[in-house]
């Protein structure tokens, strides 16, 4: 009795029966006799033997039957109780939760934890699934193979770049962000535009390829970037064409923001430091010398079948 005292405590604010059928310390260790018991106390017998028996339970054919049973006393007058996941639970471990090797074979129970939304053996069977199609659908699509011609520079100068983690959140940093490129050659400026399209773009332009690069991760979708993006740069071209307000030819360039994008210079050693004498001597090259051995016979085998 000391043993069910114990159990009970997990049922504070659950309600209790005075059936004489609850307090009885053989029930809850014999699922074939809560046939036909109410839905609220088939529960509380469930929730006391999960907690008597601990790591040694394991869901029976009695038990899932007896639970199932009490769906038909709910109707849509009485609130919805929290052993609905338990049902859920029991066609999880009993349905899904088998590996490859073992499907086809009679159901074996197991305790082995399902996370709560039931997602975790549904993701397996998709990413089952996609390694069957790579295998036998895919090597299908090589007779729609056609030679790729790219189109030529001048009909597309604008260059935009998106980004994709093949994540469900679509809006998150790395999905809704655009890089805008474009080279300086494309836009077909006169001396005066190109020095005041430099001007006003200002870090964003690169001496060293004579290119203009934007970047755009405001907004969450990746659409009102670009549109974004297109927006700004038609302005800054417009302005930049336009020289009957300002020319910028008294401004001179500055590139001291060039420091950041170029590459850091490999060091250079003067040729009395390299000293090939002091370097390790190879040992136990046995190994792959029967490995060279072995390609260069095999290579002559071939040859030999094949030449005339």
């Amino acid at each position: 009795m000391k043993q069910i005292r114990s159990s009970s405590s997990i049922l504070r604010g659950i309600r209790t029966y005075s059936s004489s059928a609850v307090n009885k310390p053989e029930l809850y260790l014999n699922p074939h006799a809560w046939q036909g018991l109410p839905a609220d106390q088939v529960f509380q017998l469930h929730q006391i033997r999960k907690k008597y028996l601990g790591d040694a339970y394991n869901p029976t054919n009695e038990e899932r039957t007896a639970i199932l049973s009490t769906i038909t006393s709910l109707t849509a007058n009485k609130p919805a109780l929290d052993y609905a996941f338990e049902i859920e639970n029991f066609k999880e471990r009993v349905m899904n939760n088998t590996p490859m090797k073992d499907r086809g074979k009679p159901q074996k129970l197991s305790n082995m934890f399902v996370i709560n939304t039931g997602a975790e053996p549904h993701h397996s069977r998709r990413i089952e699934n996609l390694h069957r199609v790579s295998a036998f659908e895919m090597p299908l699509l090589a007779k729609y193979r056609q030679p790729y011609t790219p189109k030529p520079r001048t009909q597309a100068p604008i260059k935009l770049t998106y980004n994709s983690d093949f994540s469900e959140d679509v809006s998150n940093k790395h999905n809704r962000k655009v890089t805008l490129y474009v080279e300086l050659k494309d836009l077909q400026l006169t001396k005066e535009q190109e020095h005041k399209f430099k001007i006003l773009a200002g870090r964003r332009f690169h001496h060293g390829s004579d290119s203009f690069q934007l970047k755009c991760e405001r907004y969450p979708q990746a659409a009102q970037n670009v549109s974004w993006l297109i927006d700004t740069f038609n302005k800054l071209l417009a302005e930049s064409k336009d020289l009957s307000k300002e020319t910028f030819a008294d401004i001179p360039l500055d590139k001291r923001h060039m420091k950041t994008w170029t590459t850091k210079p490999k060091p250079v050693f003067p040729e009395e430091w390299k000293r090939p004498q002091d370097a390790p001597t190879k040992r136990h090259e046995i190994v792959n010398n029967l490995v060279e051995m072995s390609k260069e016979k095999l290579d002559l085998d071939q040859l030999s079948k094949i030449s005339p």
